[in-house]
């Protein structure tokens, strides 16, 4: 049996090599049942490397009779693992220099959220303090600050050391380059999370290519604004407790994951603080281990942990005066669970539009081998792969404990969320099968076209009259004029019909990688035309509410306003006696101004009673009564007949 089937894996094997056909053929034919069952792409997609890495979840891959050929694409995507985070820094840079080079013209436009938080920057840098940074207080600037206009003092402090590190040439780069390398820090944070929890590095490439496409994170590099940097801090500080719970001591890993907590709170608000520490709890009990929290790591890294907090807390309410300040974080610092508020699903239904769509993965997974290695996973996550865990349990956490923020910290919570899914979806979309790859970019492929052909028809009259009788929201002359004003529209419509088009005809779907690279170079391409078209036309419209940097300096200046208005004084004081003199005048001349005939001569007399007045002022001028005695009334009356 074995000789006859022996020449058919090599039939011209030489006869050097004829010793080793028999066993080649008997381990192929052994293992035939297994490949029925198993993923024959297994090997493929995760480019030839060695069993360990593929161990147990290529067993679990969907079966198919033959695999697809890896596209250049594919290969592509593997070279670039071994690039780790560079390549995810790279694609950052391509979406955010648009942003660097108007900031350098002077040109750079922020939107309101960004101007507050700008404005807090500028006054806490010329006013101070630091340790409790708000908007100030003059009346021009409480009309446009919200209930946020105390901030949490870890983004100021994030661009007061980036203001110190910056040239004064290159000062106007500032802002841009705090919300740049806020998101870089955030991608960072979560290809490192994805390699701590196991994943691999294609995973942990995915998960950031997903971030990259995704449309609630790929506009923080373009924004000014603690969301992304409190998210990159959440996520190194669960990437710290995820590697150091594990280990037996971590005396750099479990300090820095405390230390790291504190400031993320310090920079985010409650959230952003507890997510950490209750994801610990939570961990060390599903894994039995609870006694490692008692280790001389942890609780050194919890003492600094209060040390920071009681530190700076301690320093606002002695060195400041914090009652206005510490009310105004606590307003929005969290909020009673029961009974729920009208919006509470704000947060989650935020992360989960801004993941679209990417959250389609969830339908497109093969949920018959989900389900059927579920419970020897769930089992073997508190032993061998206990990261996969630690990443679910800060999810599962991260979407119960959004009920109790606050609306106005919607923001920070839905990108941090977002980030914390991103890891998994990387894992999901790299292990869908053939059908569901498929399924899932023709999902993307139908979204990027509805989008395309809502942007094309607002760049025309009869196609936007159409939309909004559609969908029943008819338009004011004012908006329709705005809408149709702003070209770059119909620009990125195109745009997406293209990339819709190519996506369905010229994309290999089966291979999901190669399809992920294809989707960040779309993302890339419509960066451009937003960034370099869209909003110079908004900067247009006063409803957008952009400024400039100029502009958004000029409101600081009510509060100098007072030493200007001090030279005015001086120099209406250095000639007081007309001032004096003139009000002199003035008494005597209206009257005479009153008169518009001679109708109004016999008034002399009354005239006359006010001339006996400053004969008490006679020492200060002493013409003025010889005047009115020699000929008031004559004085007088030629003015009038003269006009």
């Amino acid at each position: 049996m074995t000789s006859d089937k022996a020449p058919n894996p090599s039939p011209d094997a030489t006869p050097e090599s004829g010793t080793d056909a028999a066993p080649e053929a008997s381990a192929n034919a052994a293992s035939a049942p297994a490949d029925a069952t198993a993923a024959s792409g297994g090997r493929d997609a995760d480019g030839g490397r060695p069993a360990r890495e593929t161990r147990k979840d290529d067993m679990n891959a969907p079966a198919s009779k033959s695999a697809p050929v890896p596209g250049r694409a594919d290969n592509f995507f593997q070279a670039l693992c071994r690039l780790g985070p560079l390549f995810l820094l790279l694609v950052l840079a391509a979406q955010a220099w648009p942003d660097f080079w108007q900031a350098w013209r002077g040109d750079a436009l922020y939107c309101p959220a960004e101007i507050q938080n700008i404005r807090i920057f500028l006054h806490t840098a010329q006013n101070g303090p630091w340790l409790a940074p708000t908007a100030g207080s003059t009346p021009e600037l409480a009309d446009q600050i919200t209930c946020l206009a105390a901030q949490w003092p870890g983004f100021t402090w994030f661009m007061a050391l980036l203001a110190v590190l910056l040239p004064q040439a290159a000062s106007a780069l500032l802002f841009p380059l705090a919300g740049a390398l806020a998101a870089a820090l955030a991608l960072l944070g979560v290809w490192g999370l994805s390699r701590a929890a196991g994943f691999g590095p294609k995973a942990a490439l995915a998960a950031g290519l997903i971030l990259l496409c995704a449309p609630i994170f790929a506009p923080l590099a373009h924004f000014t604004g603690p969301a992304a940097l409190s998210a990159a801090l959440l996520l190194f500080s669960l990437l710290c407790f995820c590697h150091g719970w594990q280990a037996r001591r971590a005396w750099f890993c479990l300090p820095a994951g405390f230390v790291l907590a504190g400031l993320a709170g310090l920079t985010g608000g409650l959230f952003h603080l507890l997510l950490p520490l209750l994801a610990s709890v939570v961990f060390l009990l599903w894994r039995g281990a609870f006694r490692r929290a008692q280790a001389l790591d942890a609780l050194t890294g919890f003492v600094l942990l209060l040390l920071l907090l009681a530190g700076w807390l301690g320093s606002v309410i002695l060195s400041t005066h914090a009652e206005g300040y510490m009310q105004s974080l606590y307003a929005t610092l969290a909020r009673c669970p029961w009974p729920l508020p009208a919006r509470w699903w704000w947060p989650l239904a935020g992360a989960a539009l801004g993941l679209a769509p990417w959250l389609a993965l969830v339908v497109c997974v093969s949920w018959q081998r989900v389900l059927r290695s579920a419970w020897s996973d769930l089992k073997a996550s508190r032993a061998e792969r206990a990261g996969s865990a630690f990443v679910w349990i800060s999810l599962v956490l991260g979407c119960l404990f959004s009920l109790l923020t606050p609306a106005a910290r919607m923001q920070g919570v839905a990108v941090a969320l977002a980030c914390l899914a991103a890891p998994l979806l990387g894992k999901a979309l790299l292990r869908l099968p053939h059908l569901g790859s498929r399924l899932f970019y023709l999902i993307a492929a139908l979204c990027l076209l509805h989008a395309g052909l809502a942007l094309t028809a607002a760049g025309f009259g009869f196609s936007l009259d159409w939309t909004a009788r559609f969908f029943s929201h008819p338009l004011s002359p004012e908006q329709r004029e705005m809408i149709l004003g702003l070209t770059a529209l119909p620009v990125l419509g195109v745009l997406c019909l293209l990339t819709a088009v190519a996506m369905t005809r010229f994309i290999r779907r089966d291979h999901p990688g190669g399809a992920l690279l294809f989707c960040t170079l779309a993302a890339v391409i419509l960066t451009q035309p937003a960034a370099l078209m869209l909003a110079p036309e908004l900067a247009a419209l006063p409803q957008a509410g952009l400024s400039r940097l100029q502009d958004i300096q000029t409101p600081a200046a009510p509060e100098n306003s007072v030493t200007p208005a001090a030279p005015d004084a001086e120099k209406i004081g250095e000639i007081p006696a007309a001032p004096e003199a003139a009000p002199a005048l003035i008494p005597d001349q209206a009257p005479a101004r009153e008169p518009v005939g001679a109708k109004n001569a016999p008034l002399t007399e009354q005239e006359a009673a006010p001339a006996v007045a400053p004969e008490g002022d006679a020492p200060l001028a002493d013409p003025q009564p010889e005047a009115p005695d020699a000929g008031d009334a004559p004085a007088a009356l030629p003015a009038p007949t003269g006009n």
